[in-house]
């Protein structure tokens, strides 16, 4: 009689063990079952320049319609803007009705493209399986989102090839081979006229970003992942398929290009910063001045700046921040170094010459690489090299060290006792 007491908690689990069976039952997917990749055009604002990549499994046999998103995250999470900045911010896989998002994108004048995938009813099932296992799992559920190898778009292109093994075949497009992940971010972002962001964000990534990469890493924009997907094929039954079935809109829309004007951009104010440079150094050196309250000021900025860039490669987990070469000419130890210099000439000046020296020959290097990526960031590292150059060259003519001044006035006390001998003085 005592095992009697154990036989609620049998029924109890042999009843979930059923809905469990049941509703796995239910989940198979129907012949009918469409899986379509669907593409999200760049929008006007710096998070959407990028465009976005959704997976829509429709099967309405089953009533299934979910497009799963791989790009969402809880603004709520405790020190959501602090673990943003390190790198350390989850992101969220989530789904819902496509006409959810057709609602959002149309509303925002975002174009979307579906892809309707050629794939077998096994591959159909394979995917839809897997994506229903991540998303059940709170530990696959959210990841470490990581902008060039880990997003909504690798997340799909992933699913796609895993799915498929070894069917499925990208073919070569040339002009998808041979760039960075620098170079297709700065085509998305110049081509939505995000200069002030291509200049911050071409400074904060490092050497990782420099990476030369073909055309499965370029994937990592939606809109490569979409082209690769138009042209990829399928092997099947020794038959060779286009990967995509038929692609079309979802819905028309009327992109607007809007320029900004060229006084707004970081060209303008960098050129501007540069002229009143070039125009301040020619009256310190017309003048004989040394002018350290405008160095105090311009690589005072740079310097905090140099810091910040420190920051973002020991500081977070980004991973592209680091062995950045842009600390060349932001400098970090410009802050405190430059508000060491002094107007007053004594002594201590001859480290002055040495330092601007070194300084002159790291923002040499530094302009090398600015200009292979920013070139809207050239003209502010040009005005940090005139003054270095003018510190370590010309102003250095006119430093009056004890030294020059002992010969000077010896010199001139020989002068003296020239002249004053050859007219007669006694």
């Amino acid at each position: 009689m005592k095992y009697l007491k154990f036989i609620p908690k049998i029924l109890s689990l042999s009843i979930l063990m059923l809905v469990l069976a049941l509703q796995s039952v239910a989940q198979k997917l129907s012949e009918s079952t469409k899986i379509s990749l669907i593409t999200v055009a760049p929008g006007d604002e710096l998070n959407d320049a990028f465009g976005h990549t959704l997976l829509w499994i429709y099967d309405p046999s089953n009533g299934i319609d979910k497009a799963y998103n791989f790009g969402g995250y809880d603004y709520d999470t405790e020190n959501f803007y602090f673990k943003f900045i390190r790198g350390q911010l989850p992101y969220q896989m989530s789904y819902a009705p496509l006409y959810a998002y057709q609602e959002y994108y149309q509303k925002h004048n975002r174009n979307m493209t579906e892809q309707v995938m050629s794939l077998g009813i096994g591959q159909k099932q394979l995917i839809f399986d897997s994506l229903e296992k991540t998303y059940n799992n709170p530990s696959t559920r959210n990841y470490m989102y990581k902008f060039f190898s880990d997003n909504c778009s690798t997340r799909i292109r992933d699913a796609l090839m895993l799915a498929c093994t070894d069917s499925v075949h990208l073919q070569n497009i040339t002009a998808m081979n041979d760039s960075s992940y620098r170079q297709w971010m700065n085509k998305c972002l110049l081509r939505k006229h995000h200069y002030w962001a291509a200049v911050g964000m071409n400074a904060a990534l490092g050497a990782p970003a420099d990476k030369r990469i073909l055309q499965f890493d370029a994937c990592y924009l939606p809109e490569n992942l979409m082209k690769s997907m138009a042209a990829a094929r399928r092997m099947s039954k020794h038959h060779v398929y286009y990967f995509v079935r038929n692609t079309h809109d979802l819905f028309p829309t009327n992109p607007v290009d809007e320029e900004p004007s060229f006084f707004l951009t970081p060209r303008f104010w960098f050129s501007l910063i540069l002229l009143i440079t070039a125009y301040i150094t020619f009256n310190d050196w017309k003048k004989r001045n040394k002018g350290y309250l405008y160095d105090k000021i311009l690589f005072g900025i740079i310097g905090i700046f140099g810091w910040l860039l420190l920051f973002l490669w020991f500081g977070t987990d980004h991973g592209v921040t680091n062995y950045n070469k842009n600390l060349l000419w932001a400098f970090p130890l410009h802050l405190p170094i430059i508000f060491l210099l002094s107007e007053k000439k004594d002594a201590r000046d001859f480290w002055y010459g040495y330092y601007f020296i070194v300084v002159g020959l790291m923002i040499a290097m530094g302009l090398f690489f600015v200009f292979q990526y920013s070139m809207d960031t050239v003209p502010l590292v040009l005005a940090l090299f005139v003054r270095a150059f003018y510190h370590a060259g010309f102003e250095r003519e006119h430093r009056m060290t004890k030294a020059k001044f002992r010969k000077i006035v010896k010199g001139r006390k020989l002068e003296v006792i020239h002249y004053e001998h050859e007219n007669g003085i006694e």
